[in-house]
């Protein structure tokens, strides 16, 4: 099970609220928690390229998580554990503000967990509940490599109107392949900065983060 232990372990009395935003070092196949490999994974050039295929706690759908994917794993405690959808937005506008920040223009959050720059995705994201805790983990594209999607991808079943059945390298597209010279070292540090204001939705509980400014 792909899920991110390491945020979720750092809740407790003293903190409420944990995050952290890193570079994808291997690359890998990581499924919804719906999907099904035999639908969504092109088996054979996986095994072929040694790509292992893991299975998160959150819903969405498959994707790939290679260098130059920057990884925003957030855990939080909420009164409301319901309101997912108003959480999803939450954080990604949060993450928005961040790469304007970069003079990174045109951003827009599409269908239920995407932002997208123009018409093309650059990031996904899902929600996993645990009770009164949300982990959100999304996956930001600066600069990895597209074709990778359709070597270990079929088309989705399901995909957001605004894709329009275009496939993955049409579809998706990196900060880098837009023009933007903001590398992941950038990307990293402004997106921790602004996760560091706290818990990017509204609770209860407040924002008591991790000691060591809410990233571990």
């Amino acid at each position: 099970m792909y899920l991110d232990d390491l945020v979720l372990s750092k809740l407790g009395d003293e903190c409420s609220y944990a995050f952290r935003v890193f570079e994808q070092v291997r690359t890998e196949v990581i499924l919804g928690r719906a999907c099904r490999q035999e639908d969504d994974v092109i088996v054979e050039h996986c095994t072929t390229d040694g790509v292992a295929v893991r299975r998160r706690a959150g819903g969405g759908g498959t994707v790939v998580l290679c260098r130059g994917v920057v990884v925003v794993s957030l855990a939080g405690r909420t009164d409301t554990p319901f309101a997912l959808k108003e959480h999803m937005i939450s954080v990604n506008e949060r993450i928005i503000q961040a790469l304007e920040g970069l003079d990174i223009r045109g951003l827009a959050v599409r269908g239920i967990s995407d932002i997208t720059i123009g018409d093309r995705k650059i990031l996904g994201a899902s929600l996993h509940r645990r009770k009164d805790t949300v982990l959100y983990q999304g996956s930001l594209l600066v600069s990895c490599n597209i074709r990778l999607f359709e070597r270990y991808l079929t088309h989705p079943g399901r995909e957001p109107d605004y894709r329009d059945k275009r496939p993955h390298a049409e579809f998706c597209t990196t900060l880098s392949d837009e023009g933007y010279t903001a590398g992941v070292p950038a990307v990293v540090h402004a997106v921790t900065r602004e996760l560091e204001s706290g818990l990017p939705w509204k609770t209860l509980y407040g924002s008591r983060s991790h000691p060591n400014g809410g990233t571990v």
